[in-house]
């Protein structure tokens, strides 16, 4: 391997390991953020939860992406982040979340968390207007919950679907139908008996509103009480039940005051919530900018010292050379004394009876065939390994033709007439070079070598 091909792989193994630390180690930190965001939404500690997951899903993105254990880790990551968010009303950052969520839950094919995504997808483009979006969402997702045989699932997608997307289409029927299945299999029955109430009272089914709104003034929640009492003094005001009308007025006025201070209480918590989630969002991208300028200053620390590193081998890669090209004209020098090379040489210039007069001896030839072993790189050994049945005449014939002699100087040098040396060297290629797989001439096999 070329010294500059190593330095290269070197460079590249060591930038790998300087951008990644070992997986496991943020696998596993990815994971307890996990578990801390989910116990702290679990405890109603929302910016809590959120600046864990935020924390994980750095962790996980430093993870492989295709694998499809990190893909699932960061679907729960997302989706529970998503809805610390949402908590906090950043519906515009909640979203992506949980799409990106139901993505990879989709891809990988699990239903369960898939539903769990889109539950979360279709709650969020609610809250952002989208109704037909959290429709759709909402839809696919029941869905799932029917073919998992999830019932709870099932009620509460019901109950959400009713509430965030029926109701705003004004499509009652399809609520008191949706709103009765959940309340009936066990979902929230405050939330469903207000929802009742209101969709019967807009349908003016009165009674039937009057039912359902006076089980919700049972609930311990002073917006549910707030809402229900609203309705009632409505519809005993058109019944011209001024009596009843009255005391859930003044019902009305007391539950409206509590949800008020209730209301601002929350308010002020998710004021100061929100203020500390932008804190620790920055301070997550402070961190990150800083790592980030960590590994540009490590990398360009790398940079400079196999730069210095290639220098040195370049400077003596050239001197490697200087040295070999100096060898190599020695060679040649040597060679051009070789009496072979002179007696060829003299044969190219001018054949006549001197130059014809000319006794080769063995160690002369032997002497040629080294010199142009030592010139071309083992050329006669290289020749030997890919043709082996080749002869010591053989190997002279190909030293010669390596060095670019005629055919009619290589003939007499070797003693045979022009035809006999023209026969000579096509059975050389035909017999030992595989000259009828091969479609090249001798000396393009010759100087190809």
């Amino acid at each position: 391997m070329k010294p500059k091909t190593i330095i290269i792989s070197v460079f590249l193994a060591l930038t790998i390991l300087t951008a990644c630390h070992d997986e496991t180690g943020y696998f596993r930190e990815a994971e307890a953020g996990l578990e801390q965001g989910r116990q702290h939404i679990a405890d109603k500690q929302t910016e809590a939860a959120a600046q864990s997951l935020s924390q994980a899903l750095l962790a996980i993105d430093r993870c492989d992406p295709t694998k499809p254990e990190v893909q699932r880790l960061k679907g729960l990551i997302e989706d529970n982040l998503g809805f610390a968010y949402w908590k906090h009303e950043l519906f515009d950052e909640a979203l992506p979340l949980h799409t990106d969520a139901a993505q990879l839950f989709r891809a990988l094919g699990n239903d369960t968390l898939l539903m769990n995504a889109l539950r979360n997808c279709g709650r969020t483009a609610a809250s952002l207007g989208d109704i037909d979006a959290a429709q759709q969402h909402y839809d696919e997702a029941l869905q799932l919950a029917k073919t998992l045989n999830d019932t709870t699932m099932e009620r509460e997608l019901l109950l959400d679907s009713s509430l965030d997307v029926l109701m705003a289409k004004e499509d009652y029927g399809q609520v008191i139908e949706r709103v009765s299945q959940a309340l009936d299999e066990g979902a929230d029955a405050d939330a469903c008996h207000l929802t009742l109430g209101l969709a019967h009272y807009y349908l003016s089914h009165d009674s039937l509103a009057i039912v359902h709104l006076n089980e919700a003034t049972h609930s311990d929640k002073a917006g549910v009480r707030m809402s229900a009492y609203q309705s009632l003094y409505y519809l005993y005001q058109f019944a011209d039940d001024y009596k009843k009308a009255l005391e859930c007025h003044e019902l009305f006025n007391e539950n409206m005051m509590q949800a008020d201070r209730e209301h601002r209480s929350e308010q002020m918590q998710h004021i100061k919530a929100d203020y500390d989630l932008q804190m620790q969002k920055n301070a997550l991208e402070a961190e990150q900018k800083l790592r980030s300028l960590n590994l540009y200053l490590i990398l360009g620390g790398l940079v400079v010292a196999l730069a210095i590193v290639l220098l040195l081998l370049r400077q003596k890669t050239l001197s490697a050379k200087l040295k070999t090209e100096e060898m190599k004209n020695q060679l040649e020098l040597e060679l051009k004394k070789n009496k072979v090379y002179v007696t060829a040489l003299a044969l190219t210039e001018q054949i006549t009876a001197s130059t014809l007069d000319f006794n080769l001896n063995e160690n002369e030839w032997d002497d040629f065939v080294d010199l142009i072993d030592k010139v071309y790189s083992d050329f006669t050994k290289r020749l030997m390994e890919k043709y082996p049945t080749l002869t010591k005449s053989d190997l002279q014939i190909c030293c010669l033709t390596k060095q670019g002699f005629s055919n009619q100087v290589i003939s007499i040098l070797m003693n045979l007439q022009t035809n006999s040396y023209a026969r000579r060297k096509s059975r050389i290629k035909q017999e030992k070079m595989n000259g009828l797989e091969d479609e090249r001439s001798f000396e393009e096999i010759i100087n190809e070598l």
